[in-house]
């Protein structure tokens, strides 16, 4: 993704939403190489969403999703998620549910033709 944001920053607005924890280490389904407990409070996220930024080295604008979680809800976002918003705000593009279903070629695909109309 950080490829990408380069690639397409002067051109289109990026961000990275932080969501809740999918593999909190206190969750039903911790993953082993991540020591992040779910988050309590705004605080707990905003601390979890800098940490990963930083450990990835990503420089992508960040968001951070509430505690009701209204962004991972509304669009059905989690564990993650890529989506390209046109400028009138409705969905250009919706990829599957990550990670697995990232199609990294897909969405720039969407966002070429989007920057061509």
């Amino acid at each position: 993704m950080q490829a990408t944001y380069e690639k397409y920053k002067k051109d289109v607005d990026f961000y990275l939403v932080y969501l809740k924890e999918a593999h909190a280490s206190d969750g039903p389904r911790p993953n082993r190489q991540i020591e992040i407990e779910q988050h309590k409070t705004l605080d707990d996220r905003r601390a979890a969403a800098s940490s990963c930024v930083a450990e990835l080295d990503l420089s992508l604008p960040l968001l951070i999703d509430d505690m009701r979680d209204t962004v991972g809800n509304a669009f059905a976002g989690h564990p993650d998620r890529l989506f390209i918003l046109s400028p009138d705000g409705t969905i250009a593009y919706r990829g599957d549910r990550g990670p697995r279903g990232f199609r990294v070629d897909e969405m720039t695909a969407a966002l070429d033709k989007l920057l061509e109309e």
